[in-house]
């Protein structure tokens, strides 16, 4: 279908989406075309609506009737383009009723904001170059990529990418040490050769899949990776996905807003690190875009390949109902390639075993690092100095004496600054000294500790579990990790990264303390070479948050930080904990078969699906009594919360969904704003 303007009948009449956010309005409204104007299916329009004039969609046209003469006129079409056809519609629809939102709220994910100066641009670019077979872009490293599909079962993800099999949705995990982004591409490239376009979807916008895969597709490429911020409506963004919707592009590559971009003859769509939270829209509706890339895929009859560590909840499902399909290497020669792990046990209870931050095996391999001349990676559990304090001889956590949570060094300025002992009502004060059952207070009593729970503050005691003072961070920050390392290793540059953009040692040798938000694909300060060593020596305090997915999320960090280097040093005092046995296996199916049964037991993704309702405080209690009473009775539904919020835990989606519907809709007549959050943790 044509993406310009095309004639239209004399008397028609246009079904608009118009852009308003109450659910009970989203539906479509008719309106008459004028004689002189001329729209399509997909087209922007501006309508009169609730006395104002306010931009919307045409989803439909039909012949105008008798009756029908009193209808209101569209008022102007907004830009000569059409930006959706059928087969896009039924898309978006999906993604409404699959994350109980409207019509138009997904309609303003996918359609750009207009630019007028684009639009003049445009009307002079040249028509979409013909489909040369000369032109075909080949495989990306020829025989070399090609050699590296060998170990895997990947036949039929080859034939179906290169449009010689048939479409279907595949998992792939790259083995340790290959080049991922080189044999992604090298899917491109089939894909193009086969005469269909691409789409590649990356949360790493700066990457090495995201500059391959534009380089692959060269000037059939749309870089939509600034696509994702709020802010990047502009100029770029337009441009990229006008080039999609004209067939000026074959290649679309971006974050999350990319899985809209309108490519023509779709054959391919990849997912690079699946699980990466950066797919989860922010905005509503909160859509991911894993899902919407996997039903858009299957819709236009696309092969779909998901990448990764570890399999998210969501995709862990999908894979045992035999919905995606694995494309992987024998477990032999993934134990081959995979790093050596080295796991210690703090918990030993033998004496003489060291009790310091960093164990004899991470420090006899940091030293090593150091003397040889290499790159030391140091996986810090949190940014800054770390507070929550842990006995230095048992490792005990000190914990308040009136709620049980983590105490830290109170600092003056919350003593008032003027040196008196603050109380608590719930906390008994003998003089200055808080009683806690089982502790004397420590000598010298100058230190004193608070509790960010519940207010609680006062001198420090001694532990009740073996009578030692001498406390330390239970998990240090990355800045006092870089501080104490920087004083054990003077010869080496150590460098604190806390975010995502930050940089890393500039020479060798270099050690750097890296956080969750600094950990990329392949950072960039190892100019494509392996970190000599890994070292995670806080990995207790990333499986002891209070999040079910705790450990799970720890594991595909430790994966994605291992994958840098042939040798990882874990310090644990849970050492049979599942997360580090699978690492130590290499094994992420492993992880969730030890995982299933305790998900399984809480109704918790991937055996139930999950749905946040957020309701305004003071209709809280009314909005979950409504939802209680509608909802199967197969649901759990949990709160509200003191903030309004409501947790379902669903047995069947689509059939809560759907007992959802007339209470948003009621909500929407009675101005009730109700926060819908499909999945909010997949």
């Amino acid at each position: 279908m044509s993406a310009r303007w095309a004639s239209q009948e004399k008397g028609s009449v246009a079904q608009v989406v118009v852009e308003v956010a109450p659910a009970h309005l989203d539906r479509p409204f008719d309106y008459r075309v004028p004689e002189r104007m001329a729209v399509r299916i997909g087209q922007r329009v501006r309508v009169p609506f609730s006395g104002r004039v306010r931009p919307g969609w045409v989803v439909g046209l039909g012949a105008s009737q008798p009756d029908r003469e009193d209808l209101l006129p569209v008022r102007a079409s907004d830009g000569p383009w059409t930006w959706f056809d059928e087969a896009d519609l039924a898309l978006y629809r999906w993604v409404a009723d699959r994350y109980g939102a409207t019509l138009a709220a997904v309609l303003r994910h996918a359609v750009p904001s207009r630019v007028a100066a684009v639009d003049a641009e445009a009307q002079r670019w040249p028509d979409p170059p013909a489909w040369d077979p000369a032109t075909r872009p080949p495989g990306v490293g020829g025989d070399r990529v090609v050699g590296a599909w060998r170990p895997y079962a990947a036949s039929a993800l080859l034939k179906a990418a290169a449009g010689t099999g048939a479409p279907g949705a595949y998992w792939w995990r790259p083995l340790h040490g290959d080049d991922a982004a080189a044999l992604a591409c090298d899917l491109v490239a089939r894909a193009l050769a086969a005469g269909s376009s691409a789409l590649v979807l990356t949360a790493d916008p700066g990457g090495p899949l995201a500059r391959l895969a534009l380089a692959t597709a060269g000037t059939l490429g749309a870089d939509l990776r600034g696509a994702d911020d709020t802010a990047a409506h502009g100029r770029a963004r337009y441009t990229a996905v006008l080039r999609c919707r004209t067939g000026h592009a074959r290649v679309a590559v971006g974050g999350r807003a990319a899985v809209f971009a309108p490519l023509r003859d779709l054959g391919l769509v990849i997912v690079e690190d699946e699980a990466n939270p950066a797919y989860k829209e922010r905005r509503a509706p909160r859509h991911h875009a894993r899902e919407v890339a996997l039903t858009r895929a299957r819709m236009a009859g696309a092969t779909a390949v998901l990448t990764g560590d570890l399999p998210s909840a969501a995709l862990w499902r999908l894979l045992t109902a035999g919905h995606v399909r694995p494309a992987a290497a024998d477990r032999a020669v993934v134990r081959e390639r995979a790093p050596r792990v080295d796991v210690v046990d703090l918990g030993d209870p033998r004496p003489g075993a060291r009790r310091a931050r960093l164990s004899d095996v991470a420090t006899r391999a940091l030293s090593a690092t150091v003397h040889g001349g290499g790159a030391a990676v140091v996986l810090a559990a949190r940014r800054g100095e770390g507070t929550a304090l842990s006995c230095s001889r048992c490792g005990r956590r000190r914990a308040c004496p009136v709620c049980d949570a983590a105490l830290r060094v109170d600092p003056p300025a919350a003593l008032g600054g003027r040196g008196e002992e603050p109380s608590h009502p719930a906390v008994p004060l003998h003089g200055a000294t808080a009683v806690v059952e089982g502790a004397a207070p420590a000598d010298g009593g100058h230190e004193r500790w608070a509790c960010a729970t519940c207010g609680w503050a006062g001198r420090a005691f001694a532990c009740p579990a073996c009578g030692a003072e001498a406390t330390a961070p239970r998990a240090a920050g990355a800045a006092r990790l870089a501080t104490e390392l920087a004083r054990s290793y003077p010869g080496a540059e150590v460098v604190r990264m806390e975010g995502f953009d930050a940089h890393g040692p500039r020479r060798r040798p270099g050690i750097a303390v890296m956080t969750r938000g600094s950990v990329v694909a392949r950072p960039a300060w190892l100019a494509g070479r392996e970190a000599d060593v890994v070292v995670v020596p806080d990995a207790d305090a990333l499986l002891a948050r209070p999040l079910l997915s705790a450990a799970e999320d720890a594991l595909r960090l430790w994966f994605a930080a291992g994958s840098w280097t042939r040798h990882v040093v874990l310090q644990t005092r849970e050492p049979g904990n599942p997360a580090v046995q699978a690492l130590v296996r290499w094994d992420p199916e492993g992880f969730w078969r030890a995982e299933a049964g305790r998900r399984a037991e809480l109704a918790w993704p991937p055996h139930a699906s999950l749905l946040t309702l957020g309701a305004p405080p003071d209709h809280a209690e009314e909005v979950a009594a409504a939802v209680r009473g509608a909802l199967p009775a197969a649901d759990l539904v949990l709160g509200p919360d003191p903030d309004g919020a409501l947790l379902v835990k669903s047995a069947r989606l689509r059939g809560t969904l759907d007992a959802l519907t007339p209470l948003r809709q009621d909500w929407g007549k009675r101005s009730v704003r109700v926060r819908v959050d499909v999945d909010p943790v997949a």
